[in-house]
């Protein structure tokens, strides 16, 4: 799932919120922190959440097997 990072004035980290995601009354993050829209700065300011890095993280594809060189997992 693709996500766009977005500033929270919540708590002012930069969350991953789902690209999908249509405007409503709130925007929930991977890591579930939710935000209302006049509280979200469509912007990628501020330090990142880390649950929302290891949401993102695991929900990479997994890597070719036959690919030549070092795994950036490695």
């Amino acid at each position: 799932m693709p996500y766009v990072w977005w500033h929270s004035g919540y708590d002012s980290l930069c969350h991953a919120f789902p690209a999908t995601q249509r405007s409503r009354t709130y925007f929930e993050a991977a890591c579930t922190h939710s935000v209302p829209p006049e509280h979200l700065v469509r912007e990628p300011t501020g330090p990142l959440c880390v649950p929302c890095l290891i949401k993102v993280g695991s929900d990479l594809p997994a890597e070719d097997p036959t690919r030549v060189g070092n795994s950036w997992r490695d």
